[in-house]
C-alpha cells in the first residue's frame, strides 16, 4: 500500500519507556544518584510531574500522577539497561546499597549470540536488570 505522503513514515525506535511512580524525588534520586542515569529534565503538568533520565540512547520518564497506584495501564515487565562489564556495574549498584535478585551475574551463551543479566527493583518494585551482550 503506498503512502499518500512524499516521505514515507517509519519507525525509528523506542523514544523513551514510561515508569508510574508514587514518590518522584526518591525516584529520581535513586536512578541519578545510584544507577547512574543522567537526568534531562523535570516538568510538572497540573497533577502530573515528569522526569526524564538518559542512559545512552535510552530515556527513562518517570510519571508522578496523583493517585497512581490506582491508574489502570498496561503491564511491563522490567527495565533492561545496556552495560558493559555487567559485574563491575553490578558490583558499583551493590557498593551503594542496591541489593539484587541474585548474588552472581547470570550468563546465557545460547541466548541472542551470548549475554550476562542481573536483576534488581527500583523505589516503587519495578524490575530492572542489567543487561550485557558479550560477543559484540
Amino acid at each position: 500500500m503506498a503512502c499518500c505522503c512524499k516521505d514515507e513514515g517509519k519507525m525509528l525506535g523506542l523514544a523513551h519507556i514510561g515508569v508510574m511512580v508514587t514518590d518522584m524525588d526518591k525516584s529520581i534520586d535513586f536512578y541519578q544518584n545510584v544507577v547512574g542515569l543522567e537526568l534531562m529534565n523535570v516538568e510538572n503538568m497540573g497533577q502530573t510531574r515528569l522526569a526524564f533520565l538518559k542512559v545512552g540512547s535510552c530515556i527513562l520518564e518517570l510519571v508522578g500522577v496523583a493517585g497512581a497506584q490506582a491508574r489502570p495501564a498496561g503491564v511491563v515487565d522490567h527495565i533492561a539497561i545496556e552495560t558493559k562489564n555487567t559485574k563491575a556495574v553490578a558490583q558499583a549498584l551493590k557498593a551503594k546499597g542496591v541489593q539484587f535478585k541474585t548474588e552472581e551475574v547470570s550468563v546465557n551463551e545460547a541466548l541472542m549470540g551470548g549475554v550476562a543479566n542481573i536483576f534488581f527493583k527500583g523505589p516503587d518494585g519495578e524490575r530492572i536488570e542489567l543487561f550485557e551482550y558479550l560477543n559484540r
